[in-house]
């Protein structure tokens, strides 16, 4: 079939030789408009296979194309559009005036643009580069143009909370806060998905709770299994509101946790840079500290890409250790850590207190051999 209906708007499909098949909205429920349109389509594809002509097509109409197909379909939808926007009056009227050097200059001017940063830039870059890999697709365009992106930055460090951190913490934060960030550090949960947790979504004689895809960033659905610390904290939650878990003075928590009363307590325990999303990262290398299955951690903590687990296990490298003990240097003396744990007043880090002394293993070992 040529034309044909998905809910109440005509879409077509054109064979093309070697090819996938062509579908394509014609954004009209009209059959006749969407026959007209299927046939237009079909000239243009053959005339362009057959004479090699290509109708010039304007960037705003391959723009709205992929806008109304493609990323309709994308949970970053609005933030799209609005990125489009910005972009439109940056790039020339049509598909075939874009070339790389082009694109280059307006790369240029977004970044003398000290509003936008180098990876805003990159997302503005990015959607251009899908627009026009879409009319590629399309044929409406004979080649895609290379779009230069800003080099990636080094991630930025992070802060994985000790134990006793935790603890220092826990004791400074209001009493809201506090549940907030124990159930956090308990299940690995974002801020929004902690703060606007409902009793629907949790069940506590299975010990389970569930994050709805729509509200995951993965948009994925995350089953979250309560530790014996979340659901002390949730039995501690209990009677205060009859829909939502965690609330401040009667009411639901809708801004974010990092607010003043956080800001107070981490500079209070002496980690002034640490953000709420530092308790997904600790919760994270903790678990890979006590050995869980990277498959595991990946479901709870609800990452698409388990790349993102290598971050906390180079936090957690403590895994590895049974494995570099797999090889001993010749001359090595047996017995030389257990020594060493066993002599007493000795640092082992080589650090006393973030303070270097002459009294430890790395600067004169002599003493403790």
């Amino acid at each position: 079939m040529s034309i044909y209906l998905r809910g109440r708007t005509w879409w077509l499909k054109i064979s093309r030789p070697g090819k996938s098949p062509l579908r394509e909205s014609a954004e009209t429920s009209n059959r006749q408009a969407a026959q007209e349109y299927h046939d237009q389509r079909a000239a243009e594809l053959w005339r362009t296979r057959k004479l090699g002509e290509r109708p010039r097509v304007a960037f705003a109409t391959a723009a709205a194309d992929w806008i109304s197909t493609t990323a309709q379909h994308k949970r970053s939808y609005e933030s799209d559009r609005l990125r489009m926007r910005v972009m439109l009056p940056l790039l020339p009227e049509y598909l075939d005036e874009l070339t790389t050097t082009r694109m280059t200059k307006i790369r240029d001017q977004l970044k003398a643009d000290r509003s936008i940063t180098p990876s805003s830039a990159n997302k503005y870059l990015a959607i251009v580069s899908a627009i026009l890999h879409h009319a590629h697709k399309r044929e409406l365009i004979a080649a895609v143009p290379h779009v230069p992106m800003f080099p990636k930055g080094r991630r930025k460090k992070f802060t994985v909370l000790r134990p006793e951190q935790a603890t220092a913490l826990l004791d400074t934060l209001p009493p809201h806060l506090q549940a907030i960030t124990r159930f956090a550090l308990s299940t690995g949960l974002r801020d929004a998905n902690v703060r606007l947790l409902k009793w629907a979504d949790v069940n506590l004689g299975m010990r389970m709770a569930m994050i709805a895809g729509e509200d995951a960033k993965a948009g994925e659905a995350i089953p979250v299994p309560l530790n014996e610390s979340a659901v002390e904290v949730l039995q501690g939650q209990l009677g205060e509101h009859p829909i939502y878990c965690f609330t401040y003075r009667g009411k639901p928590i809708g801004k974010r946790s990092n607010n003043t009363a956080w800001r107070r307590a981490r500079a209070e325990i002496g980690l002034p840079k640490l953000q709420f999303h530092d308790t997904r990262r600790t919760w994270a290398t903790w678990h890979k500290m006590a050995g869980t299955p990277d498959f595991e951690l990946q479901e709870m903590g609800g990452w698409s890409d388990a790349r993102m687990l290598k971050i906390y296990a180079h936090l957690a490298g403590q895994h590895l250790l049974k494995h570099a003990n797999a090889i001993t240097v010749p001359g090595t003396t047996k017995g030389t850590v257990e020594k060493l744990a066993a002599a007493e007043n000795v640092d082992l880090s080589g650090v006393a207190d973030g303070i270097r002394t002459r009294n430890n293993w790395n600067h004169n070992p002599g003493l403790y051999r």
